[in-house]
């Protein structure tokens, strides 16, 4: 449409001229109406003139209620013959892992272990009606057990036991662990819903990988060291705040003499029999079958049953479940009273808890190519957490290796969840009693067997010096922060030592020679002609760096005798007044030095916006050319 066109449209013509589409699309819409009015006229079945208008809104309802509901879409169309035996299998095979890590999780939480099925529970059934991954699952995850086991050491600092639902008199008054919990959920959903009405999900952006492998791999030691007591069988104060860790360590070989040994056999055997089947069993069960040994459930039952037997908890003072109810929980309000006072740690929660959430939809989407929509995705989030906050739960997210059995187990669709939710639901409603008897110790195993994965990503550190060290710093710094101070605090230092080393990065970007063989076998650049890239936007931040360096190379006696200087802009996506002012004074200084200056790779759109202000007139267009070799054409032409 760049030159003037005429379009026949329902009897009419509509002269297009330039490229104002807009106004084309409205000739059209009205043409339209003119047609659909002349009809009408002769149509006896459209009398009236409102009668097709409300199959229009219908239609427009029911997509809106697919894309926040996206279950009406797909589950119409379900295929049975497809689709059921893989979602039976792996929902099945993810409900047996959700029992085991639910229960350990809520331990990290500070909560009983039956509040973990719940949580695991209520969640994922949500979620299975807004969210548009067919393979994450989600439930208790260990990062966020341990965000919220923080949020409940500070507020309710008496509280000792994770069984312990009575009040406790904490900085919020008289408020019991499991409305603490609920209510924290419900913020964590407010904040998520909020977040996604103002299309707030681009912040997750500035959490890159190496700050969010960092961050969890420091998570990580705070969760060891919140299981380590239960393998020893000793009891320790609890610490908050700024070096946690080292008083936690400390008062950790201080009890060592006081060691349970009937705890350690048992803690001892649970990691070996986790890890022998982790890292040898199962690699050798999945060359014969999708679904792998349900370690973790295996371990629970032989741990119960050896319990039972040897009367643990009596016999050898050994700590286990104790209390586990049976029946649905009734629902309740959460205590609205307390979300102002829990908002400073329900943002970070919400962000994390989305953050692994849409990384691992956006992974495993990519593998098996469908689509899913990052801002449906904060909604669900914010759902789910909103609707679960009525019962006695916590905030949870995506595991990662319930979501990578889910996808290998061979699952199809959500519909998975309905498998899953109805085995918790079975352990919820009956056999839950019957997990009683277990060893907490066993529980503490599961847990610090499943930390593996994130430790390991210390591994990453050689590759990212090798790249990049501001990634290598930001990994150490987000790890370091989360270890030394409390997990809340370390992602925020984490976050913001980022942002800080992107602000460096612009300010102080890289602006140095090139020599000639890097510049392109292509592009032959004489030898009297030096050329610097500058490896940035120019802006307000590092014009007077621009400034500085191209004065130094003006001034510098082993620039040869031609004094050309050919600056390669190739990577200047932008510029801002600042940067223009720059571009004026360093060719007035490249002109009274006599050196002759030549600005080569502006992008096109740089271009037009100095044709706009008058550039040219100060600088000659002669001065800038499209490439580096071309420039230095110029210089031999002149």
């Amino acid at each position: 449409f760049r030159n003037p066109v005429t379009i026949p449209l329902n009897g009419r013509e509509v002269r297009r001229v330039g490229t104002e589409m807009g106004k084309f699309y409205k000739e059209c819409a009205t043409s339209e109406e003119v047609a659909a009015e002349g009809d009408k006229s002769t149509d006896p079945e459209s009398q009236s003139p409102r009668r097709r208008r409300p199959s229009i809104q219908k239609r427009d309802i029911k997509n809106v209620a697919k894309s926040f509901v996206p279950i009406l879409g797909w589950l119409p169309s379900y295929n049975i013959k497809e689709n059921l035996h893989g979602d039976l299998i792996a929902g099945l095979t993810v409900g047996i892992m959700h029992v085991p890590q639910g229960m350990a999780y809520a331990s990290l939480a500070a909560v009983p272990p039956i509040v973990g099925l719940y949580s695991s529970f209520f969640s994922s059934s949500f979620y299975m009606f807004f969210g548009t991954s067919r393979h994450i699952s989600i439930g208790c995850f260990a990062v966020a057990s341990m965000m919220v086991g923080a949020v409940q050491m500070s507020l309710l600092p008496a509280a000792d036991s994770i069984n312990n639902a009575t009040d406790v008199v904490g900085p919020l008054g008289d408020v019991t662990s499991l409305e603490l919990t609920s209510a924290l959920t419900l913020a964590v959903g407010i904040v998520q819903f909020v977040m996604a009405l103002s299309r707030l999900g681009f912040i997750t952006a500035y959490l890159s990988d190496p700050l969010v492998s960092g961050f969890t791999t420091g998570a990580a030691v705070h969760v060891f060291m919140s299981q380590v007591n239960k393998v020893f069988g000793v009891k320790m104060p609890r610490h908050s705040g700024m070096g946690m860790i080292i008083y936690m360590v400390k008062d950790i070989i201080k009890e060592i003499p006081n060691t349970n040994l009937m705890a350690l056999a048992i803690s001892v055997f649970g990691i070996v029999f986790l890890s022998i089947g982790r890292d040898f069993v199962n690699p050798y069960v999945k060359r014969y079958s999708k679904i792998p040994v349900p370690l973790e459930l295996i371990l629970v039952i032989l741990g119960t049953v050896f319990s039972v037997l040897m009367n643990l908890k009596e016999d050898y003072h050994i700590k286990i479940v104790d209390v586990i109810p049976r029946g649905f929980p009734s629902p309740s309000p959460p205590r609205v009273s307390l979300i102002l006072h829990l908002l400073p740690d329900a943002i970070p929660i919400a962000i994390v808890c989305y953050i692994f959430i849409i990384s691992m939809a956006k992974l495993f989407a990519k593998k098996h190519k469908y689509r899913i929509d990052s801002a449906q995705e904060m909604y669900a989030c914010s759902f789910f957490s909103l609707l679960s906050s009525f019962f006695p739960v916590y905030p949870v997210g995506a595991s990662l290796s319930r979501s990578a059995v889910c996808e290998l187990s061979g699952a199809k669709t959500l519909l998975y969840t309905v498998f899953s939710s109805a085995l918790l639901l079975t352990v919820i409603l009956f056999l839950g009693p019957l997990l009683e008897p277990l060893p907490m110790c066993i529980l503490a195993c599961i847990v610090i067997v499943s930390l593996k994965s994130l430790f390991l990503q210390v591994k990453e550190l050689p590759r990212l010096w090798k790249i990049s060290k501001h990634d290598f710093a930001v990994w150490t710094i987000a790890c370091l922060a989360t270890v030394l101070c409390n997990v809340t605090q370390g992602l925020i230092i984490a976050v913001a030592f980022a942002i800080i080393t992107v602000v460096l990065r612009e300010q102080w970007p890289s602006f140095a020679d090139v020599p000639h063989t890097a510049v392109g076998s292509s592009q032959k650049i004489p030898e009297f002609a030096k050329v610097l890239k500058f490896d940035a936007p120019l802006h307000f931040a590092n014009a007077t760096r621009f400034i500085d360096v191209l004065q130094g190379t003006f001034n510098d006696e082993s620039l040869p005798s031609e004094k050309v200087v050919i600056v390669d802009c190739s990577a200047i996506s932008y510029i801002d007044s600042m940067g223009v002012d720059a571009l004026k004074e360093t060719h007035a200084d490249a002109k009274r030095a006599g050196v002759s200056l030549y600005f080569a790779g502006f992008n096109d759109s740089t271009i037009q916006m100095l044709d706009n202000i008058d550039f040219f007139t100060t600088v000659p267009l002669s001065a800038f050319q499209s490439t580096v070799s071309e420039a230095a054409n110029q210089t031999i032409v002149n």
